[in-house]
Order: structure tokens, then C-alpha cells, then sequence
């Protein structure tokens, strides 16, 4: 069995989004039953051998149709699925590493990560700020930092496909004077 979905029956969260994103998946699955039933309403009976009837297609377009539908709901519930089984896979990791989550879900692991953070002080004020005044951030462990980051985009994934977007990469940032320059010497080269 899942933890996170053995998580979500016994501790739901309506503030959690990946129990929000669990939440959809018995309305996915409420629409697949009415879709099977019109899809035997685009079939009919035919002659086959001898005394034989055949059940065969006689709406080719609405057959297609609801095969798209059905498509798509089962693509959005092979999303939730997958993302659940990465988030599975991430705190199974996790508790072969020795770190116990006590909370399945991505808002848990990330507590385990900001819990398991060290200060840094600095050598001459003592504290957490150096001498120009500005803090200095904590360490933080890289292993924990990519488990997060892996159960989020597993997550987001999902999400944008649930939710019918696209899903979000990310783009270096652009410097708008580099683009001005090439567009220069484009117009002065060209």
C-alpha cells in the first residue's frame, strides 16, 4: 500500500495540496462509469456467422469522441498515480536514509529538511550576522533539499495535468541587454 495515500485516508488536510490534488481522483472516477455506458450506446448488433450476433461500432464519431473523453480522465488519473508513487519512492529513500517523516506529504518532508538546518555564525559577532549586518542563511543538507524538490515537481507535474495546463519549466532568465545588443549588431551586420 501507498503511505501517502494511507496518509491522506487517516489524517486528510483540505490545506494540503497534494490531498487537494487526491481529493479530485474519486471525481475522475465517477465520470468513467457514465462514459462506458454511453460508449455501449454507440454499438448495436450484427449478423455473424450462422446464428451469431456481434456487438459492433455503428458511430464511428461518437465512439471517438468519448474514447478522447476517456483519455484524457484516464491520463489525469495516471498523472495523480504517478505522482503519488514519486512521493512514494521519494519517503521510502527517506526512511532507508534513517529520516522518519512523520507527516507524508511534500509540507512534511520539507519540515524534516528546515528541522535538520545548522546555523552559521560568524567568527567575529558571534551570531547568525556578519559584520555588515546582513544574516547569514543556515545550511542547509543537499539530500534533503533534492527529495523535496523532486516530490514538488512530481507534484506540480501532476497538477498541470489534472488541472489541463501545461506543465511549468522553468527558463533561464533573460537580460534584456543582451537581447538589445544581438538585436544591434543583427541590424548592423546584417
Amino acid at each position: 500500500m501507498s503511505d501517502v495515500r494511507d496518509f491522506y485516508r487517516d489524517h486528510h488536510s483540505n490545506f494540503d495540496d497534494l490531498h487537494k490534488l487526491l481529493d479530485k481522483e474519486p471525481g475522475l472516477l465517477a465520470q468513467l462509469s457514465p462514459l462506458r455506458a454511453r460508449a455501449l450506446s454507440c454499438c448495436g448488433a450484427v449478423p455473424g456467422k450462422g446464428s451469431e450476433l456481434k456487438l459492433a461500432v455503428v458511430d464511428p464519431d461518437g465512439w471517438d469522441k468519448i474514447a478522447k473523453e476517456q483519455a484524457a480522465i484516464q491520463e489525469k488519473l495516471d498523472a495523480i498515480s504517478t505522482a503519488v508513487s514519486k512521493i512514494d519512492a521519494v519517503l521510502s529513500e527517506m526512511d532507508m536514509a534513517g529520516i522518519e517523516v512523520s507527516h507524508k506529504t511534500i509540507r512534511g518532508i520539507w519540515s524534516v529538511e528546515s528541522g535538520r538546518r545548522t546555523p552559521v555564525i560568524d567568527p567575529h559577532t558571534f551570531t547568525n550576522v556578519d559584520r555588515l549586518g546582513h544574516r547569514i542563511p543556515p545550511k542547509q543538507d543537499a539530500q534533503l533539499v533534492a527529495w523535496g524538490q523532486a516530490a514538488e515537481t512530481a507534484l506540480r507535474g501532476a497538477q498541470a495535468i489534472v488541472d489541463g495546463q501545461q506543465p511549468h519549466t522553468t527558463t533561464p532568465p533573460v537580460n534584456p541587454l543582451v537581447e538589445l545588443a544581438e538585436k544591434a549588431r543583427k541590424s548592423l551586420f546584417a
